[in-house]
């Protein structure tokens, strides 16, 4: 009885991490959201950050794992039997009648229930330290602040996916932890660095930022009285290659992209100073909408 009570003690705080309850359709979908109403036909619900009530029938889901650790099933709907004690029953979510005690292997830990016990790394993602390159020279102070944006980034604009990024310190202490610095980085296959990171997808990025000043236009002594110009023009280029790694090291997604922006530089009021993030933001998106998470 003691066991039973320190693993179900376990089970509960391992749920409270979760705020979002997960809608696990017998189609295979996964939905995050706030349950809001659970009736005997159907399940209402609002996506994280919106207000706007959904319904699904409960006859489309397998069960439902709210953020409190409690599972509700509905395995049963197809022989009649409904989740709640009334068809009519509006009582809401955390007061909602379970017959079952929550088993182990229904904690959710994302897509691939079969193996998420044993390997808890589904669902994580974690972008690697990042190589900027400005004019061709490595910078550590950019490459620091571009990792920290991406990473950043794919958090916020994620809240659709069960995905979870992990924080940029984290990511560098276990690869200090493990002994990978920037030197051995490159040289590391992406399944062992999902292995050292307890992720399940990996994001390589790198990016080229070269400068290179714009001729200027010169008086061809017909038409064009126009005189030499004497600010200084210039344009920057940008050049972005990611990669994001999948299950087991392999690559389930790429893409380059490069563009270029002209600025002025005479009195510093166009820099194009963390105007990097446009493009970077361009490519993350790409990652969000590929459907390869």
């Amino acid at each position: 009885m003691l066991l039973l009570v320190l693993s179900l003690s376990l089970v509960a705080f391992g749920q409270q991490g979760n705020v979002n309850d997960i809608l696990f359709t017998k189609s295979g979908e996964i939905i995050q959201g706030k349950v809001v109403k659970v009736t005997g036909s159907t399940i209402s619900f609002s996506y994280p950050g919106e207000s706007l009530i959904n319904e699904i029938g409960s006859d489309q889901l397998q069960k439902i794992v709210f953020s409190s650790g409690r599972t509700q099933n509905f395995s049963n709907n197809a022989s009649g039997n409904t989740p709640s004690a009334n068809a009519n029953n509006t009582t809401p979510p955390d007061e909602a009648v379970t017959t079952t005690t929550i088993p182990k292997e229904e904690i959710y830990l994302g897509p691939g229930e079969d193996t998420a016990v044993e390997n808890n790394n589904n669902n994580r993602l974690a972008v690697t330290p990042m190589t900027f390159l400005v004019n061709g020279r490595y910078s550590k102070e950019i490459s620091g602040q571009a990792t920290q944006f991406a990473t950043d980034y794919l958090a916020r604009q994620n809240q659709s996916l069960p995905i979870e990024v992990q924080d940029m310190g984290m990511t560098i202490r276990k690869l200090v932890d493990a002994g990978i610095g920037f030197q051995q980085l490159s040289q590391t296959t992406s399944e062992k660095l999902q292995n050292v990171l307890g992720t399940e997808y990996l994001v390589l990025i790198e990016v080229n930022e070269t400068h290179q000043k714009a001729q200027p236009k010169k008086d061809t002594g017909f038409f064009d009285t126009q005189k030499e110009q004497t600010d200084s023009n210039s344009n920057v280029r940008y050049e972005i290659e990611v990669i994001l790694f999948g299950a087991g090291g392999a690559e389930a997604y790429s893409s380059k992209f490069s563009n270029e922006r002209s600025f002025k530089s005479a009195l510093g009021n166009n820099s194009p100073k963390n105007d990097w993030k446009t493009a970077m933001q361009y490519v993350l998106d790409q990652i969000l909408t590929s459907g390869s998470l």
